[in-house]
C-alpha cells in the first residue's frame, strides 16, 4: 500500500513539473515525459511476465485522468490523445482490469468515438456480462443515438440495444431513473404492457416518483385510458404540478369529457405561465366543449393576436363556427388551417365534419377514403396514436354510410376497427351492433352484443347497449338486473342510472324511468354536467303527457347550452305537435337546424310545425327532404302524407301512408306504435275510398 501511495505522489509530482514547464508536443519537457513513459512501459512489460503491475497501471491511470481534465479545460485534442495513450499503457500493465477498459470506453464516448467506445465496453461484457458500468455506458450511448436523426433501421437497432442494456441495469441495480428510462423505451417500441409493468415497479419502489407517475400517465393517455391517467396525475402534490404536468392533466380531463375540470386545470397552467399559447389554445377547446363559445372565441383570438400563423387556433375556430352553423366562416378558417398545417390529420377530419354537416356526403367520403389509403400501414401495424386516428376516420366513414342507409358499407368500415387493437375494438363492436339494429336485424344485433360482452366483459358501453337491445325486444326485466349490477358507488353510476332510465322508458315504466334519472341528477351537482340527464327527464315527462314539466326541463338544457340542437328540436316539436305557440316552435326548430341543417328528424319537426300553421307550401320541402334522408321512418312518412292530402296530392299521400304502415313494425326507436298505426290505417282506408269515388 505504501508503494502505491509513494508512486502516486511521484506521478503527480512529475506531471505537475511537466505542466509548470509549459510542456507542448515536441518540447524538451514533453520529450522527457515521453521518455519517462517509455521507460515505465518497458518496466511494465518486464513485470507482466510475473503478473499484473498494479502500481504501473495506477501511475498511467492517474496520468490519463489528468490529461482528461486538461482536455476538458483547454479543449485540446492532443490532451485527449495523451489520455488515451496513458489508458492503453495502464491496460498493458494490468491487462485484466475491466475498470480501466470501462474508463477508456467512457473517454471514447465523451469524445464521440462511438465505435471505439462500443468495442471497449463490449469487450468488458464478454469477460463479465454483469459489469454494471459497461451496461450503463452502452445504454446511454444507444439512448443518445436515438435522438440523432438516424435512418429507421439504424434507429430501431439502437432502440433495441438501449432496451437490452437498460434491462440489464434494472436487474443489476434497480434504480428509479433506470426503471423510468426503460419504461419510456418500451413505450417508444410499442411494448405497452412491458412499459406499464416497469413503471409500476418504479412506483412500487417510490410511490411518489413524479417522473414515473408522469410517464405512466402518458402511456395511459396513448392507450385512451384517460381516467387512469387522471388518477395517476392527481397523486402528484399540487405544489409540484408544473405547467407541463398541468397541461397533461388538462388533456386527460378533456379526452375523458370532464370539461369542467379540464378548463380549471388549464386555467391553473396559464396562471403559472400566461404566455403559454399551447395551454391557452387547449383552455379554449375546453371552454368550447363546455358550450362557452364566446369565452372560447376570446381565448383563441388572444392566441392569434400573439401568433397569427397558429394553425391549431384556426382549426378550433373552424370547429366553433361550424358548431354555430356559420359554415362559410368555418370553411375560411379551415382553409387557413390547411395552409398552415397541410399534413395535420385533424384538419382533414374537420373538413369531413363540415362537408357532412352541409350535406356534401360524397365529398366527405372522398376525403375519408383518401386519408385512410394514405395512412395505411403494411401488415396493419399502427402505433397507438395512429390506431386512434384511423379509428376516428373509419367511424366517421361508417356513420356517413349508415346515415345513407348503406348498411353493408357501414359494417365494412366498422369491422376494420376490430383489427386496431383492444383500445379501439370495443367501439367497433358497439357500432356494428347498432348498425345491425338499424338494419332491422334485432336477433343478429343481440347475438353480436352477446359475443362482444363475452369478449370484453368489463366494457360498460357494450353492456349498456346489450341491455337496450333486450328492452327493445320486450325483455326489460332481464336488462334491469344486469345494469343494476354495474352500480358501484362511483362516478360511472351517473351514466348507468341514465341507461336504466332508457330501459324503463322503453318498457313504458315511466315513473321508474323518472326515478332513475333523478338518481343520476343527484350524483351530478354541476348544472353544466346535467344536460343529457335533463334532456332525458324532459323526454320521460313528455311521454307521460306532462308537457309543462317537459318544457321546463328542455329550457334548462338550453339555458346551460344554447347550442344543444336535440333539446331545441324536441322543445319545438313538443309545441308543434300540440299545435301551440307555433311561431315559437318554428324558432326552436330552426335553431336546431342551424347547427345540423341535414338532420332528417329536425327537418320533419320543421315541416310538421309549418303543417300545423297551415303553411303547406313551407311544410312540403323539409318533409320531402326528411323522407329522403330517413326513408324508413313511419312518422316522417305519415306527416308527409298529411301535407300531400292538404295540397290535393292524394295519390302521393296514399303512397306515403302505405310506406309508413309497412315500415312501422320494424321501426327502430320510433314513437309510432300500434295505436297510431290503427289510426293511420283508418285514414288510409278513407283516402282510398275518396280516390275510388273520384275515379267513378
Amino acid at each position: 500500500m505504501r508503494k502505491i501511495e509513494f508512486l502516486a505522489g511521484i506521478s503527480i509530482f512529475l506531471f505537475a513539473t511537466a505542466i509548470s514547464r509549459g510542456a507542448q508536443a515536441g518540447s524538451p519537457a514533453a520529450a522527457e515525459t515521453q521518455n519517462s513513459a517509455s521507460r515505465s512501459q518497458t518496466a511494465d512489460q518486464t513485470a507482466l511476465a510475473s503478473g499484473p503491475d498494479h502500481s504501473g497501471a495506477y501511475y498511467h491511470f492517474m496520468l490519463a485522468r489528468r490529461y482528461q481534465e486538461l482536455a476538458s479545460i483547454y479543449n485540446r485534442s492532443d490532451f485527449v490523445e495523451r489520455a488515451i495513450a496513458e489508458y492503453k499503457q495502464a491496460m498493458e500493465a494490468d491487462p485484466g482490469s475491466l475498470f480501466l477498459r470501462v474508463n477508456l470506453a467512457e473517454l471514447y464516448f465523451r469524445v464521440s468515438r462511438v465505435g471505439d467506445a462500443v468495442r471497449e465496453a463490449e469487450a468488458v461484457l464478454k469477460v463479465n456480462p454483469d459489469q454494471e458500468d459497461a451496461h450503463r455506458l452502452l445504454a446511454n450511448l444507444y439512448l443518445r443515438n436515438l435522438g440523432e436523426g438516424q435512418p429507421e433501421k439504424v434507429a430501431k437497432d439502437s432502440l433495441h440495444k438501449a432496451i437490452e442494456h437498460f434491462e440489464a441495469l434494472v436487474r443489476l441495480n434497480p434504480e428509479i431513473d433506470s426503471y423510468v428510462t426503460l419504461g419510456r423505451l418500451y413505450r417508444l417500441d410499442n411494448q405497452a404492457s412491458k412499459a406499464e409493468e416497469i413503471f409500476r415497479k418504479a412506483l412500487n419502489a417510490d410511490p411518489s416518483s413524479k417522473s414515473a407517475l408522469n410517464y405512466l400517465a402518458q402511456l395511459y393517455t396513448d392507450q385512451g385510458a384517460y381516467n387512469q391517467a387522471v388518477e395517476l396525475l392527481k397523486k402528484i402534490p399540487e405544489s409540484e404540478l408544473d405547467t407541463q404536468t398541468l397541461s397533461m392533466l388538462g388533456f386527460a380531463y378533456l379526452q375523458a369529457r370532464d370539461y369542467d375540470n379540464a378548463a380549471a386545470t388549464y386555467a391553473k397552467a396559464l396562471a403559472q405561465e400566461p404566455d403559454n399559447l399551447d395551454a391557452r389554445r387547449a383552455y379554449a377547446e375546453a371552454l368550447l366543449r363546455r358550450g362557452k363559445a364566446a369565452e372560447a372565441r376570446t381565448e383563441l383570438e388572444r392566441v392569434l393576436k400573439s401568433d397569427p400563423e397558429d394553425g391549431n387556433s384556426h382549426l378550433r375556430l373552424a370547429e366553433l363556427e361550424r358548431g354555430q352553423g356559420s359554415f362559410e366562416a368555418a370553411r375560411r378558417e379551415l382553409e387557413r388551417a390547411k395552409t398552415l398545417m397541410p399534413d395535420n390529420p385533424e384538419v382533414q377530419y374537420q373538413q369531413v365534419l363540415l362537408e357532412d354537416a352541409v350535406g356534401n356526403d360524397d365529398k366527405a367520403i372522398e376525403i375519408l377514403q383518401g386519408v385512410l389509403k394514405q395512412t395505411e400501414r403494411p401488415e396493419g401495424h399502427y402505433t397507438a396514436a395512429e390506431a386512434h386516428n384511423r379509428a376516428a376516420f373509419l367511424e366517421r366513414l361508417g356513420l356517413i354510410y349508415r346515415n345513407q342507409e348503406k348498411y353493408e358499407r357501414a359494417l365494412e368500415a366498422f369491422r376494420q376497427l376490430l383489427a386496431l387493437g383492444d383500445s379501439e375494438a370495443p367501439q367497433g363492436e358497439a357500432l356494428i351492433i347498432e348498425t345491425l339494429r338499424l338494419q332491422h336485424e334485432p336477433q343478429q344485433a343481440l347475438q353480436a352484443a352477446d359475443a362482444a360482452v363475452q369478449k370484453y366483459p368489463k366494457d360498460r358501453v357494450l353492456m349498456a347497449l346489450r341491455a337496450r337491445l333486450l328492452a327493445e325486444q320486450g325483455r326489460a326485466e332481464e336488462a334491469i338486473p344486469v345494469l343494476q349490477g354495474l352500480l358501484n358507488g362511483g362516478a360511472s353510476d351517473r351514466e348507468t342510472y341514465l341507461t336504466i332510465a332508457e330501459v324503463y322508458s322503453q318498457a313504458k315504466r315511466y315513473s321508474d324511468a323518472e326515478a332513475a334519472v333523478r338518481k343520476s341528477l343527484a350524483l351530478t351537482p354541476k348544472a353544466e354536467d346535467q344536460e343529457f340527464a335533463r334532456f332525458m327527464l324532459g323526454s320521460v315527462y313528455e311521454r307521460q303527457k306532462k308537457y309543462d314539466l317537459a318544457e321546463e326541463e328542455f329550457k334548462k338544457v338550453l339555458s346551460a347550452n344554447p347550442l344543444n340542437a336535440p333539446a331545441a328540436n324536441y322543445l319545438g316539436y313538443l309545441l308543434a305537435d300540440r299545435g301551440v305557440r307555433l311561431e315559437e316552435s318554428v324558432k326552436y326548430i330552426q335553431k336546431a337546424l342551424q347547427v345540423e341543417p341535414n338532420n332528417g328528424a329536425y327537418l320533419d319537426s320543421l315541416g310538421w310545425a309549418y303543417y300545423k300553421m297551415n303553411r303547406l307550401d313551407l311544410a312540403q320541402p323539409p318533409l320531402e327532404k326528411a323522407a329522403r334522408l330517413i326513408s324508413n321512418d313511419p312518422t316522417i312518412l305519415e306527416h308527409l302524407g298529411h301535407v300531400y292530402v292538404g295540397l290535393g296530392k292524394k295519390k302521393e299521400a296514399q303512397q306515403e301512408w302505405e310506406r309508413a304502415l309497412r315500415e312501422w313494425p320494424n321501426a327502430v326507436g320510433s314513437e309510432f306504435d300500434a295505436e297510431q298505426a290503427a289510426k293511420l290505417q283508418k285514414q288510409l282506408d278513407e283516402l282510398k275510398s275518396q280516390l275510388a269515388e273520384e275515379r267513378r
